[in-house]
């Protein structure tokens, strides 16, 4: 039942100063494309141009339950130097905040449990959930409380926008 987070067929590497990701929701994975596009679930900008490894999870990597059936998981992560970002690709108006972090905090708890080194040797993590239709979060009280509990529960920051800049 292990989970290969390094599945090199799910796995790109990228050093663009700007680039955009995209999930087409449609059983494929989600994948890198130009920045400009109008397909943009989010743009990265990446200013000093540094090697990041993108990899397509959900639709890609196989994460199942102990019963067979696929467990929830997030749509990528990007990873460089000491940063790991677990990323979360909407396009609906309702609930997508606490949809999306469900989805993070599933693919989080797997690799905890399956590699933890891999998680805990990267200094500066951080859960996006980045939603086309709303470049901005409506904010909810439950906002602060899921900063709280990411932040105490995983060493992680988390991010409710569709521009994604890499430090």
């Amino acid at each position: 039942m292990s989970v290969n987070f390094q599945e090199k067929s799910c796995q790109i590497v990228i050093g663009d100063r700007k680039f955009g990701i995209y999930d087409a929701e449609d059983k494929t994975p989600a994948k890198i494309i130009d920045y400009d596009s109008d397909l943009c679930n989010a743009r990265v900008t990446n200013e000093r141009e540094v090697d990041i490894l993108f990899t397509a999870i959900d639709n890609c990597i196989i994460i199942n339950r102990p019963n067979g059936e696929m467990d929830n998981r997030c749509d990528a992560m990007l990873s460089y130097e000491s940063n790991l970002l677990f990323i979360e690709l909407k396009n609906k108006r309702d609930k997508w905040q606490s949809e999306g972090l469900s989805q993070i905090e599933s693919t989080i708890k797997r690799m905890i449990d399956e590699i933890p080194d891999y998680y805990f040797d990267f200094k500066k993590r951080k859960a996006i959930v980045a939603n086309r239709k709303n470049k901005f979060p409506s904010f909810h009280e439950s906002n602060a409380e899921q900063r709280e509990y990411f932040s105490s529960k995983y060493k992680m920051r988390i991010q409710f926008e569709a521009e994604i800049n890499l430090k």
